[in-house]
This record gives structure tokens, sequence and C-alpha cells, in this order.
């Protein structure tokens, strides 16, 4: 009996020691798992691969697309390049796109003549009249409004024509030339220089003589010029301003005339012309042009110098923007209502913008006196009155109204609104009845 429990005690021994011999074969798999981890490939691979290769590749790439910049050839006025206008914006739409802006700093006429010649993209001009020409003609495909500022009178300290302070430039224009008091004029054909001619048409008077110096030039170049020889001239003023710190002695004699308006406009000249006019960058740089963050810039370009800003943007963007463009025709300075296909509105600086013509007309003294303004008739097409309109009713800030006869207002060439002195608009209607001449019109009614 003893010997069965003592071998039956022995085999459960030897169970033990087996169970116990098996166990730690067993448990070691977790164990041993990670001190297999440290010596697999995963973690070396990384090690030897950490080459700059693939970092590297992508830098090397962006820097290649790069390469050669489109060109841009813009023409331009002396006035934005003069004033150094172009020098403080351009630069940020090169960057940004990658563009070299090739500048052609020419008179207005010029600028437009090479649009017209397929040897420029766009133009960035200041002759309302003139681009609105260019347009109808079909040599652009595009204008918009950029920004605005106005046109001074300068002359010499001494002021020999006395015309110091009058508050209209064909006024001044008259006592210069009666005094023959030195006026270097552009003489070519830019904004400026028409604006000139039509202050002298204004006053009635084809300037010549020794005192009377038409210069060919740009007005940079012209105010030094005047500067020189102690003239007068006539300037845009952002270019005055500039050229003051460069010791231009010239003071402003003349300003605040509606006809000394200055606004600016961009145009796409259309790329039918040749292979070479890069007709969507053209585009391309009027969208960043007429923008809010570059307009921005155009309104504070200067106010670091002088404490205001050269220019005054105009973009249709900025108008919307400041709600301007929401305002109603009641608020307009003149307005076309009634019987028209679309009742128009207009701002005065809007009026002031538009081509202008003279002629001559009775005054409340009987005398024949020259009028400067806007062609009745022009407005009228805008407006488009209808068929079986017949007459229209021209009336007065006061209340006071006249009528006429559209037929014969449509016959009539030299019907127009003149400018008044003290602002405000003159139906002047040649061959009329004196009491058709309403002084203070804001509005014609088509019945």
């Amino acid at each position: 009996m003893k010997s069965r429990i003592w071998k039956t005690s022995l085999l459960l021994m030897a169970s033990v020691l087996l169970l116990g011999a098996c166990s730690p074969a067993m448990t070691p798999e977790p164990t041993q798992a990670p001190a297999v981890e440290p010596t697999a490939i995963p973690t070396e691979a990384p090690a030897e691969d950490p080459t700059p290769e693939p970092t590297e590749a992508p830098a090397e790439a962006t820097e290649v697309p790069l390469a050669e910049p489109q060109k841009l050839i813009l023409a331009t006025t002396t006035s934005t390049y003069d004033s150094g206008l172009l020098d403080e914006i351009l630069p940020v739409f090169e960057a940004e796109y990658n563009v070299q802006v090739e500048v052609i700093a020419v008179g207005t006429g010029q600028a437009l003549q090479l649009g017209m010649d397929g040897d420029a993209d766009v133009l960035l001009v200041h002759a309302r009249s003139r681009e609105d020409a260019f347009m109808m003609d079909g040599h652009g495909v595009r204008r918009e409004d950029v920004m605005y500022n106005d046109f001074v009178i300068l002359g010499p300290a001494d002021d020999p024509a006395g015309i110091s302070g009058r508050g209209k430039a064909a006024r001044a224009f008259e006592a210069i030339a009666s005094a023959e008091a030195p006026f270097v004029s552009r003489g070519d054909d830019s904004g400026t220089h028409s604006k000139e001619k039509s202050i002298w048409t204004e006053a009635g008077i084809e300037p010549a003589g020794d005192w009377y110096i038409s210069a060919g030039q740009g007005m940079g170049a012209v105010l030094t010029m005047a500067n020189e020889q102690q003239a007068y001239t006539l300037s845009d003023r952002a270019t005055y301003l500039a050229r003051t710190l460069e010791g231009l002695e010239l003071e402003i004699m003349v300003e605040g005339d509606p006809i000394l308006f200055n606004p600016y406009g961009v145009l796409a000249v259309d790329p039918g012309k040749n292979d070479e006019i890069k007709g969507d960058l053209a585009n391309q740089f009027i969208d960043w042009l007429i923008s809010v963050p570059t307009q921005e810039l155009i309104g504070t370009f200067g106010t670091d110098r002088f404490g205001s800003p050269l220019f005054t943007p105009d973009s249709q963007q900025w108008r919307d923007l400041h709600g301007e463009a929401e305002e109603p025709a009641s608020d307009a300075a003149l307005r076309i209502t009634g019987k028209v296909g679309t009742e128009m509105g207009w701002s005065a600086d809007e009026i002031t913008a538009l081509e202008t013509m003279e002629v001559e007309a009775e005054n409340s003294k009987g005398e024949t006196e020259a009028y400067t303004g806007v062609s009745l008739n022009a407005l009228l097409d805008l407006a488009q009155p209808a068929a079986d309109a017949s007459k229209l009713v021209i009336v007065a800030s006061d209340g006071y109204t006249a009528e006429v006869d559209l037929a014969e207002i449509r016959a009539c060439d030299e019907c127009i609104l003149s400018f008044r002195t003290q602002g405000g608009y003159r139906a002047t209607f040649p061959g009329f009845p004196s009491d058709t001449a309403v002084k203070g019109v804001v509005e014609i009614q088509v019945q």
C-alpha cells in the first residue's frame, strides 16, 4: 500500500516538474517579441533612407516653372508715370502674376494711336471723349473707370496776368492772352493738351504769338520749362505735386472749375489686330487694377508726402463697395425722365467728363456770348426718347419750367446744357425764345 502511494506521489511530482519545465517555454513569446523588434529592418530602413532627396526634390521642382515672366505692354500718359503712381503699384501686379510690365509713357493721343496700331496690349489714359471714340471705332474690347483727379493752372508767384483765385479757367486764359504772359503748352496731343485746347475754345481764343510756347513734351518736361521761364501752364495735380518735391516753384493759380475735372480709364486693345496682343493678360491686368485692394493702393498714394492722395479711386467695384453705384436718379445732378427707353441720371463729375462743345448765343443782356457745355442731343441719344414723344419740359432747381418742341431740339446741333460759373447748367439753345434759357437745369422731362 505504501509502495503504491509512493509511486503515485512520484508520478504526481514528475507531472508537476514536467509542467514547470513546459511553462517557461510558453510564456516567453510576449516577452521575446519585443526583443525581436529592435533587430527588425523596418527600424533601420528609415535610418538608411532619410536622404533629403524626397524633401528637396519638390523644392527644386517649384523653382523651375517660374521661368520667364510674361510681358505686358502698357501705353499710358506721362502723368501716371511722372507722378510716381506706376512705380508704386506695378511691382505688386508683377510679383503676384509673374508678369513684366513694359511701360510706354506718352501723351494720351499717342497712347491711343499705339492701341490703334496694335502696338500695345492695354492703355491707361485720361481723355474720356477720345476713349469713347476708340471703343466705338472697334479698337478696344473693354473700358473701365479707374480713378480721377483734377487739372490746375500754374503760374509764377508774382502772377503777371493777375489770375490767382479766379474761379473760371477760361477767364484766366483770357487774362493770360491779354497780358501776353508766357504760357507753355504741352502741344503733344495728350489728354492735358486736349483739356487746354477746350479751355481756349471756351475762352474764344486761338492762342498764338511769342508768348505762347508749344513744347511738344511730356508733363514733367513742360513743368521744368515753365518753371525756368516763370511761365503759366496747365498740369494735372498729381504730377505738379510730385515735382514740388524736386524744387518746382510754380504755384497753383486756378482750381476747382468743373471743366478741370480729370478722369482716367483703362482700355483693353482688340486682340484681333494681331497675334502679338495678349488679350487675356490685358483683362487680367484690368481686373487687378479695378479691384478693391488695388483701388485702396491708389487711394493712399501720396498721403505720406502730401497729407492727401494724388488720385481718387473710381472703379465700379470701388463705387459698389462704398454705395455710390446705388445713388438714386433723384439725387443726380441732371436727369432725363418720362417717355424714354431708359431714364438717365448723371453726377456733376460724369457730366463734366463728357465731350464738350462751344456755341454762341445771346445772354440775358441781349449780347452774343460764347458758351461751353454738353450736347443735349447726345444726352437724349442715351435716354432714347419714345417715338410718340413730342416735347421737352426743362425743369430748374427752383421749380421754373420751360417747354420746347422735341423735333426742333433734335434738329438743333448747337443746343447744349452749358456750364455755369457758379455750378450747374444753363439751357443754351441758339435761335430759341429767351424763356427757354433756363438756369440751374436739374431735369429734362420727355413728354
